[in-house]
């Protein structure tokens, strides 16, 4: 496929995946908060609860948000704070000490300690900054992510974010990106979404009436060959992506 070149004044970012991830050493981090509390919690046994945890919040959260893909900051609080508490009993947190502990974990969580931004992203933003491009991020999360953005650094070049369980929809709802559209001010046909998940950000963003690009960080053949059929330019990493914008 060809590479396409997008006439546009508005591009809108993912967060998670796109421009920031969990520390690859979540484990670890949480033993360090735990420390801090005095409690000794080995990160291998934290490990095993993580893997052990994540694909039951999953299954939880896929029952809970419905069709409408309406959200709110209440119901997605209580999801956390279960999976925290799961995942510390499982580690083995007694539990007469679980609700400091849940609330050291939950504070960690809700800051930038537990994130990295991705070498990437910085740059390619700054790139796309300096030509005078609005920039924002719409993307799937809690209420504390504005800060964890600002924290890394992204608040030097996004103008704007609209997050999930702030406005009450997620992506792919259309909502999410036509109250990015209007905090942009930009119409849709002139705005580019890019992230990493061809239903949410993809699909959604079509269906708003933006273009979209895929992030494929792993290089994966099926999300690129899922892209190709859809006629969606797919990028390894956002440092491609100003060879895409004039």
């Amino acid at each position: 496929m060809s590479s396409p070149c997008f006439a546009v004044e508005l591009i809108t970012f993912d967060a998670g995946g796109t421009l920031l991830t969990l520390r690859p050493d979540q484990a670890r981090e949480w033993s360090v908060v735990l420390g801090e509390l005095g409690l000794e919690v080995p990160e291998e046994r934290i490990a095993a609860a993580l893997e052990r945890e994540r694909p039951l919040a999953a299954a939880r959260r896929a029952r809970t948000v419905p069709a409408t893909h309406a959200v709110s900051a209440e119901a997605g609080e209580e999801r956390r704070r279960q999976f925290i508490a799961e995942v510390l009993l499982g580690a083995g947190v007694a539990p007469d000490a679980l609700p400091a502990a849940l609330e050291a974990i939950k504070a960690a969580l809700d800051s930038a300690r537990m994130y990295l931004a991705y070498p990437d992203a910085l740059p390619a933003l700054r790139a796309l900054w300096e030509r005078g491009l609005k920039l924002g991020a719409v993307t799937n999360a809690w209420p504390s992510m504005p800060r964890i953005l600002l924290d890394l650094g992204f608040g030097e070049y996004l103008g704007f974010w609209v997050v999930s369980e702030m406005l009450g929809v997620e992506k792919p709802g259309p909502a999410i990106f036509e109250r990015a559209l209007e905090i942009g001010g930009a119409p849709p046909e002139r705005a580019l979404q890019v992230g990493d998940d061809l239903r949410t950000d993809v699909a959604g963003a079509r269906a708003a009436g933006m273009q979209a690009v895929l992030l494929d960080r792993s290089g994966a053949a099926e999300p690129a060959k899922e892209a190709a059929a859809l006629d969606v330019p797919v990028i390894r990493t956002l440092a491609a992506l100003p060879d895409l914008v004039p």
